[in-house]
């Protein structure tokens, strides 16, 4: 009876132990999340290959509405809470994909502007951009294919 004890008690600090790993890797930064990286994708026709962080950010938020090349830039952006979504926002735009949706609630009722187009997944991003030459949206590298361009992000 003590053995079985033990042995229940053994197991049960080896999953804690286990957990615990767990955690502290993930807060440590060395647990990637299940996303693949994410990329940047603009029409095939479109003459941008790279663009800068800055300027991808003032894209969608509509400070920045006209490519240097004179077209109109269409923003597409996916719906808050898609997972791709929520790490372009980190990491582009600099606050969560929640934030986001409240910069656009009190820009559309103070400035009278709109948030960028939302589609439902990537297969959408690629289509809208795919069929317009002023279009810039995001997706995951596993859906990356040769219907869009990708373009570098720099600094």
């Amino acid at each position: 009876m003590l053995q079985q004890k033990e042995a229940t008690v053994d197991r049960k600090l080896k999953i804690m132990f286990g957990v615990l790993i767990i955690l502290g890797a993930v807060g440590s930064g060395y647990v990637h999340s299940a996303l693949a990286e994410v990329v940047v994708v603009v029409n095939r026709t479109s003459p941008v290959t790279a663009v800068k962080k800055s300027v991808l950010k003032r894209y969608f938020f509509k400070k920045t509405t006209m490519w240097d090349y004179g077209e109109k830039v269409a923003p597409i952006d996916l719906p808050a809470g898609d997972p791709v979504r929520e790490e372009f926002s980190k990491n582009i735009l600099g606050i969560s994909s929640r934030d986001v949706e409240t910069y656009w609630i009190s820009e559309s009722l103070i400035g009278g502007k709109s948030a960028p187009e939302v589609v439902n997944n990537s297969h959408l991003v690629k289509a809208r951009v795919a069929a317009n030459p002023a279009a810039i949206g995001y997706l995951n590298i596993s859906d990356l294919d040769d219907s869009v361009k990708r373009v570098e992000v720099v600094d």
